[in-house]
């Protein structure tokens, strides 16, 4: 038994945010029940596509059953007023006002469900001057300031690898589902969710953001930009062109690093970020090596240094096959797909892909008590696939 086996999710989400998020709640146990468009969305189509299947699509819906409903017609409407008694949770990321305008808002949804947890995932969130601003992760991440850090002087900033706000806003909204399934269950009550991904971007520059706001009332303080372009927190080139990470922040650690480069003269040096001197020093020799010495001779030290891993490297180590990090996710026409697992503490062996969407929206309707004829009228007027 999983942490949230029970718990049920109805899911309107369209954008990975709150794809991400319901993947999580799913791997946690919860039951996800996706309501999707009868169009083919952007998720769908984004790669890489085999065999017709987008690989993105399937890294966030395993597990999850979906039904296609047409939303905007109010038989689609009447389907969710019916069936949204039976859930605890509901789950959307559209533009604010959206669900308010097809009648499926919090407002509306906790009359018929009194303890429903409600969470909206939005650019800026439900309020404020910017809440009907559209926007994507770079969008937030460069208003965040984050975009901007991301470069060196003179040099154009570049774009992080990873989507950050999309990220760290599903991870904030499953924190908060949970933690508001935990009150309910003293309270009884609904409660409504608000996550701004602009908010959950800004999140991440906590201790700059802290220093920044200080200095501005206090100018004397000397700027730094931790924790980047320190001599021990930085990023070295090897002789093959890969490249070695080194944190060695502590003493200690930095002692033992010195040593293992051949320059153990610097260890009596204290690192700064202005010591270009010292720099050239670990440059030089960090370049004498390939990666794969350097990875011998760093085996073990625990001076916190390490390979800049590819992707396939990181998913191959230690660390991730002894945790389980891949798990294989079953698809009908893909056949075993290998997947990244979320970091849990219970973590899933093998999963499904549900990918017959017109007989899991009929077992869904004839579950919520709809007859056969029933549901052939809603598919000859295009309420359902």
């Amino acid at each position: 038994m999983t942490a949230l086996s029970g718990i049920s999710v109805l899911d309107f989400t369209h954008l990975l945010p709150g794809e991400l998020c319901s993947t999580v709640l799913c791997d946690m146990g919860a039951s996800v029940l996706r309501v999707e468009s009868l169009q083919l969305t952007l998720g769908r189509m984004l790669p890489p596509v085999v065999n017709g299947q987008s690989l993105y699509f399937w890294s966030l819906h395993r597990n999850k059953q979906r039904i296609g409903l047409n939303l905007k017609h109010v038989d689609g409407t009447n389907i969710i007023y019916k069936i949204v008694k039976d859930y605890d949770v509901v789950l959307e990321n559209f533009r604010p006002g959206v669900m308010d305008r097809l009648g499926l808002g919090y407002d509306k949804l906790k009359e018929i469900n009194p303890r429903l947890i409600y969470c909206s995932i939005s650019g800026y969130g439900q309020t404020g001057s910017c809440s009907q601003k559209p926007g994507h992760d770079l969008n937030f991440l460069a208003e965040a300031g984050i975009i901007e850090l991301n470069g060196r002087e003179n040099e154009k900033p570049t774009l992080p690898p990873v989507l950050v706000s999309d990220y760290m806003s599903g991870m904030y909204a499953s924190l908060q589902i949970v933690a508001q399934l935990y009150a309910c269950q003293t309270t009884g009550k609904a409660a409504y969710i608000d996550i701004s991904m602009f908010e959950s971007a800004l999140s991440t520059m906590a201790i700059l953001g802290t220093s920044k706001l200080y200095e501005q009332a206090h100018p004397e303080i000397t700027p730094y930009t931790y924790p980047r372009e320190l001599p021990n927190y930085n990023v070295y080139e090897c002789k093959d062109k890969r490249y070695l990470a080194v944190a060695s922040l502590e003493p200690q650690f930095w002692q033992i690093f010195c040593e293992k480069i051949g320059c153990p003269e610097q260890a009596r040096k204290l690192p700064n970020q202005h010591d270009q001197e010292l720099k050239k020093i670990l440059e030089d020799a960090i370049k004498m090596k390939d990666l794969s010495e350097w990875r011998l001779i760093f085996e073990d030290s625990n001076c916190c240094v390490s390979p800049v891993n590819t992707v396939l490297e990181a998913l191959s180590s230690a660390a991730a096959l002894e945790r389980n990090v891949v798990h294989q996710m079953r698809h009908p026409s893909l056949g075993v797909v290998p997947q990244v697992a979320c970091p849990l503490s219970d973590p899933i062996a093998e999963s499904t892909a549900f990918d017959d969407t017109k007989n899991q929206t009929i077992e869904v309707l004839r579950k919520s008590g709809y007859e056969d004829a029933d549901i052939e009228r809603l598919r000859s007027e295009k309420v359902i696939h």
